[in-house]
């Protein structure tokens, strides 16, 4: 019997998964067209629909099933990136609008990111699209553009990828095999969970990382405990605020004083009218100084104001302690562990590691076996794409998210990132090639990868924004359709392409749930 066989085939199954299955499906994105251009396409599409591409999608658990239990784990009720920064590859502002026709529109909190003088001006922070979601909104969204999306999902682990470029084949764990024109790696994480030197050789159950056992060790955390949270980013914050709302007494070290910034990098790289500027100088450098510049970019994690604020006031009320210091652990005698933190020496019950995770793709046993048979140049521990974030020299080999850092920026785990790379990838892969057989549809369109790193055009509205891609890392769909969709052409929208819009939020439908 022969094996299936797909257009495209997407391993991983988190936002980022989610946004290249987005990308490669719809045939056009706002987020790249002027209005004018948005009107004409969608015009075109009524008379011209291309064939959608057979998309799998390869990933253990159901959908964002990672991303659900660590936020789950931290009980993270508000996402760090603002409602710009989604899976949709078709608008960026269809969350605002999910949020908007299912009446939510308390689930998006103005945390004042869009106020500085240099922003504020942007058509994203004037209608609020700046705003943050909650996860709970974020997930919904996800689950619904994850339903309406056409694409048969696997439910197992890819062990391998063989076959020649252009004609893969995927080994499946169950012993099945998946043939694919082309394949999208968006792993997540870029590496192993980062376990201090110090807590070597201690019993897990003693000192775990955050993601350690799916939560658990979160989960177990109990009244009176006395626990120790090592890092100096968001989610280490967040580890920290749930153990003393458990009622443990907290210590929160960090190798340095903790930094308040709304996003994991300065809003500038947000500000679409500079993006492409910052990301064209990017590409420009070698590696060995863009992986510098990704470190210097990002400064070991930040934490937003609305999460210092309650870290002060939980301080203030007592059993919540932060320091800035070193950690070592000086004893263990099977039931706590001793260790110096900064200056003083304390006994704790558990010691929880909020690091991250280590950049090494040779770490991720299918990246493993992919190196060994199509080697790419390594720069610290993460691979040397092309500029179309292609693996090894292959041109349908693609790798997204974290692992794509040096090509994408240093928002590459980020929402935003995912976004933007997936981006990349459609292009590469010439998914909207149908828009420049279209005579005098787009005109000024760029037709190659540069038009996925940022648009300045009139009446463009990409904002892609840094988000918490990672709740594990230092840091923290749609209700609208397309008027590319059917129901759309059908259903008399207006002769600009939009339809109708209520109290300023559109409402399209992506032409791909079609």
């Amino acid at each position: 019997m022969a094996n299936p066989r797909y257009d495209v085939c997407i391993i991983g199954g988190g936002p980022g998964a989610l946004t290249a299955l987005s990308a490669v499906l719809e045939p056009y994105s706002l987020d790249q067209l002027s209005d004018g251009q948005a009107a004409r396409a969608a015009t075109a599409l009524r008379g011209s629909r291309p064939r959608p591409p057979r998309v799998c999608v390869v990933d253990p658990e159901p959908w964002l099933s990672t991303w659900k239990s660590r936020f789950k784990a931290l009980e993270i009720e508000w996402l760090r990136s603002p409602a710009t920064a989604h899976p949709d590859a078709f608008d960026a502002f269809s969350l605002r609008g999910f949020a908007h026709s299912h009446g939510r529109e308390a689930e998006l909190y103005d945390s004042g990111a869009g106020r500085g003088k240099g922003v504020r001006s942007l058509i994203e922070v004037s209608s609020g699209a700046w705003s943050l979601p909650t996860n709970a909104l974020f997930q919904d969204f996800c689950d619904e553009l994850a339903r309406r999306l056409p694409h048969e999902f696997f439910q197992a682990r890819a062990t391998d990828v063989g076959g020649s470029d252009g004609d893969f084949v995927v080994e499946l764990d169950t012993g099945a095999q998946l043939e694919a024109s082309a394949v999208i790696m968006a792993l997540g994480v870029p590496g192993p969970p980062l376990m201090p030197a110090t807590l070597a050789g201690l019993p897990e159950r003693l000192a775990f990382h955050t993601d350690w056992n799916g939560g658990a060790g979160l989960a177990a955390l109990a009244p009176g405990e006395r626990v120790l949270v090592i890092g100096g980013g968001l989610s280490a914050v967040q580890t920290a605020q749930l153990a003393h709302r458990r009622g443990c007494r907290v210590v929160l070290a960090s190798r340095r004083p903790l930094t308040t910034r709304h996003f994991d990098i300065d809003v500038n790289w947000f500000d679409r009218r500079r993006t492409q500027g910052h990301l064209f100088g990017f590409l420009d450098l070698p590696a060995e100084q863009r992986l510098r510049m990704i470190r210097e970019t990002r400064g070991g994690g930040s934490v937003p104001e609305m999460y210092m604020e309650d870290l002060r006031a939980r301080g203030a009320s007592g059993g919540l302690a932060v320091v800035v210091g070193e950690v070592e652990v000086l004893s263990c005698d099977g039931a706590a562990v001793q260790a110096r933190v900064g200056e003083s020496v304390r006994t704790f019950d558990k010691v929880v590691s909020a690091c991250g995770h280590r950049p090494d793709c040779t770490a991720l046993p299918i990246l493993a076996a992919l190196h060994r048979r199509w080697a790419t140049p390594l720069q610290g521990g993460l691979p040397v794409l092309s500029h179309d974030a292609q693996w090894g020299g292959l041109q349908r080999l693609f790798v997204i998210g974290a692992l794509a850092a040096l090509q994408i920026g240093p928002d590459a785990g980020n929402l935003m990132g995912l976004r933007r790379a997936a981006q990349v990838v459609a292009s590469a892969l010439d998914s909207r090639g149908w828009l420049r057989n279209e005579r005098s549809l787009l005109g000024n369109v760029r037709g190659n990868r540069f038009a996925a790193l940022g648009d300045d055009s009139d009446g463009a509205s990409d904002s892609d924004v840094e988000s918490d891609g990672d709740a594990s890392c230092e840091g923290g769909a749609g209700g609208k359709r397309s008027a590319a969709s059917e129901s759309t052409a059908e259903s008399g929208a207006d002769s600009d392409g939009d339809a109708s819009s209520a109290g300023g939020v559109r409402s399209k439908r992506s032409a791909a749930s079609e």
